[in-house]
């Protein structure tokens, strides 16, 4: 009897603990929320956005004990020795539009297996949005995830309860390796009354509400801003009216991770219905957003380095002094991790989708780093006493991390340090900051 698609394959057994450590390693917080939101009485899909490429379904991975299988796009697939880790990690091709209408039709096979799982309790997660985009916003949704549940509801769905649970994912950064990571799961749409309120029995006549709906429930669970022409400046903007709120720890990971992200969205609301209350006055302020962003960024000054500090000069004076204690560490650190570090700065050079440089650290990290400890445990217990070759190694486990981490520190401690002699960005960003709330 062939192995179904949500069966556990030995490797995958192995390999699923060392991808969620790796997955945790690769944040500096990670952060889930509404896991009682995902149902237990019936069949679940599950349908994140889709922001920061693999990533987004390794932290969904990591999020929840329960399995599931994934949708990825069909491309990937095409060798046989892809496709068949692809199938081991439970992941089912999804054919696309811009595929040919030909292959298209392939997706039908895809979807017997979804339903098939879903009917066996297993969730499906896939991305509706169908290609992944580092903004703040959503992109139109597909009707892959819709047909799924129809399907599934027109099966079994008077025996048990299909449901949507839209998920929300949000990056501290999309670009920076070690960053945070939020994940929020909503309120489930329980598809099987959805479609009974409709009153309808045409296919079609469901799809597009049901698709609204999870759109609608999804741009809930992140930062949301309509997504238009202005939207990076949009997303400037509010980052600024929030650190402009904020004395100390924006942007930090000791805050809470959800709690900013709730505060983020009230900004992102009242900046959108700025745009349409007052277009105009709206599209001037954003223009001097641009030229300010562009200002900074041209100075090396991190837009965090604007928050508000009582004492700016002593707070600059203690992280200098916080970096020179952890300076040996971070030599160490270097030294040890240098496979991985160089191995890391060589593939990201040439990638050209940086957001795809947090899979490659989480891919460096999970290869190499476990590579290199077994390399490491059988040298250093035989050159060195038991005790100092145990030490070593519990000062290499957190070495990867900490080497950009201590990287991430100084850039905010030298950002900090430029703001202090660049009186006009400081003067223009408390300018805009005042027009709006002057304004609007």
């Amino acid at each position: 009897m062939s192995k179904k698609i949500y069966d556990d394959h030995l490797l995958y057994l192995i390999a699923k603990p060392l991808i969620k450590r790796s997955t945790g390693y690769s944040y500096r917080k990670v952060e889930v929320r509404g896991l009682e939101n995902i149902p237990t009485d019936g069949s679940v899909i599950i349908t994140p956005n889709h922001c920061n490429t693999l990533m987004d379904a390794l932290v969904i991975l990591r999020s929840k004990k329960q399995d599931s299988i994934f949708g990825a796009r069909a491309d990937i697939f095409k060798r046989p020795l892809v496709a068949r880790i692809m199938f081991i990690g439970k992941i089912l091709p999804m054919v696309r539009q811009r595929d040919g209408l030909r292959n298209v039709l392939k997706n039908n096979d895809t979807q017997e297996i979804i339903v098939d799982a879903l009917e066996h309790g297993v969730p499906f997660c896939l991305y509706p949005e169908g290609k992944h985009r580092p903004e703040h916003s959503l992109q139109p949704l597909g009707k892959g995830v819709c047909r799924a549940a129809i399907a599934a509801y027109n099966k079994f769905g008077d025996k048990k309860p299909v449901y949507i649970v839209p998920a929300g994912i949000e990056y501290g950064d999309y670009f920076r390796y070690r960053s945070t990571s939020l994940v929020t799961y909503g309120k489930p749409i329980n598809v099987t009354e959805f479609i009974k309120n409709l009153n309808v029995e045409n296919e079609a006549q469901i799809m597009d509400p049901l698709r609204k709906e999870v759109a609608a429930r999804m741009s809930e669970l992140i930062t949301y801003l309509k997504d238009d022409e202005h939207l990076k400046d949009k997303w400037t903007l509010t980052k600024m009216l929030a650190i402009d709120g904020k004395r100390k720890g924006y942007g930090d990971c000791g805050t809470c991770l959800y709690d900013s992200m709730m505060e983020n969205r009230k900004i992102a609301s009242s900046v959108d219905q700025a745009l349409e209350q007052e277009p105009e006055k709206m599209k001037e302020l954003l223009e001097d957003v641009a030229k300010f962003d562009k200002a900074r960024r041209k100075k090396g000054v991190s837009i965090y380095s604007f928050r508000k500090m009582k004492h700016p000069v002593l707070n600059a004076i203690g992280k200098g002094f916080a970096a020179l204690l952890g300076l040996p560490y971070w030599i160490f650190s270097a030294i040890v991790a240098l496979p991985m570090w160089v191995t890391f700065k060589l593939i990201k050079g040439k990638i050209r989708d940086k957001a795809f440089a947090n899979t490659v650290g989480f891919g460096v990290r999970l290869s190499l780093g476990n590579i290199l400890f077994l390399l490491y445990a059988i040298l250093a217990f035989c050159l060195l006493p038991w005790f100092c070759a145990l030490t070593f190694l519990l000062l290499f486990i957190p070495a990867y991390a900490y080497f950009y981490d201590y990287i991430e520190g100084m850039r905010r401690y030298i950002s900090d340090l430029r703001l202090l002699r660049e009186k006009k960005l400081r003067k223009t960003f408390k300018e805009i900051v005042k027009s709006y709330k002057k304004t609007f």
